[in-house]
């Protein structure tokens, strides 16, 4: 396979719900794109190599294409999972993100992307309803945001030693599909959004944690980003590295936040139906909100997003009409 080094960029976790969707846009901006995933996953102009991280076949892929960057965006990435079960999240998240980190220096990649997480803030007692800032105090709530945290520290160590740069992007709640396409991956489902909409669809019962939050409605508010947003973030931060060589840390959010109650009356109407609803006691690890301050990376980068909670949510819809329809 012949590549031209300068327009390479190695993604891992491309066969997932992000990394479909950045590997698709990398591509249609004429990169040669490499993915890396235990998964395979057929993605028009990606090439693929079906490997865990640590795989010591990944390390002779990197040395092999010098990729210009590698965006890392595999994870274990279920909150409610890592606290019930944290082995495997700090395992898939930590341990893996290490050994990728030292292939990448032993192969002298310059540009290390990293798809950090709104976790790594978790509920700032001082200011819990606000927007989040890059400059605010981390503080995870929970086993996953902890595996964030700690990726974002080891890779800001190591680009101190080793010399390359890097930028950990902080996203906030990804959703939504191309267009009914690269959607949500997980079965069974267990982020928020896929699962109310397969409620709606199936007219089953949606189960909505907690109802005393400290928020206006009583539920947990989340700021919703489309997919499709999220990639056109990557791309823009590759830009930027190529041609600036400074480090980043950027939340990748939607600026507006929506309760789980308005969540369910989006969807509600964007079905035509009313969705049955049952509550149940707040899951331990679980935010009172999550709300992006991205004024940064409009600055930065340029970018904003563009895609509204109503099209995240059509769009959500077209995608899981399609998994139903394979049932």
């Amino acid at each position: 396979m012949e590549i031209n080094n300068e327009k390479a960029v190695i993604i891992t976790g491309g066969s997932g719900f992000i990394g479909s969707n950045v590997a698709r846009l990398f591509v249609e901006s004429g990169f040669n794109v490499i993915n890396i995933d235990r998964k395979k996953r057929e993605i028009p102009g990606v090439t693929q190599y079906p490997f865990e991280i640590d795989n010591k076949q990944v390390k002779g892929i990197v040395e092999l294409i010098k990729p210009h960057a590698v965006i890392h965006i595999a994870a274990n990435n279920s909150v409610p999972q890592s606290v019930v079960d944290p082995m495997p999240t700090y395992t898939d998240n930590v341990l893996q993100t290490i050994s990728l980190l030292n292939t990448c220096v032993g192969a002298g990649v310059p540009n290390f992307i990293y798809a950090s997480s709104s976790s790594v803030y978790g509920t700032s007692d001082d200011n819990p309803l606000g927007p989040k800032d890059e400059y605010e105090p981390t503080e995870p709530i929970n086993p996953y945001g902890r595996t964030k945290l700690i990726c974002e520290n080891i890779i800001k160590d190591y680009a101190d030693v080793y010399g390359f740069n890097y930028a950990n992007l902080r996203l906030f709640n990804v959703a939504g599909s191309n267009a009914g396409k690269n959607g949500y991956q997980k079965d069974p489902l267990v982020h928020v959004l896929p699962i109310l909409v397969q409620a709606g669809l199936l007219e089953e019962t949606f189960t909505i944690n907690g109802e005393d939050y400290d928020t206006p409605d009583g539920t947990c508010v989340r700021d919703y980003t489309h997919v499709n947003d999220v990639a056109r973030a990557f791309l823009s931060t590759a830009y930027y590295m190529f041609d600036q060589h400074e480090n980043l840390t950027l939340n990748i959010g939607n600026n507006d936040p929506v309760s789980m109650k308005e969540l369910v009356s989006a969807v509600g109407e964007a079905l035509d139906t009313s969705i049955d609803v049952e509550y149940a006691d707040a899951r331990a690890g679980d935010m009172t909100k999550t709300f992006a301050n991205i004024d940064k990376a409009k600055t930065v980068l340029g970018w904003e997003p563009t895609n509204s909670i109503q099209q995240i949510v059509d769009d959500e819809i077209k995608w899981q009409k399609t998994k139903i329809k394979k049932r």
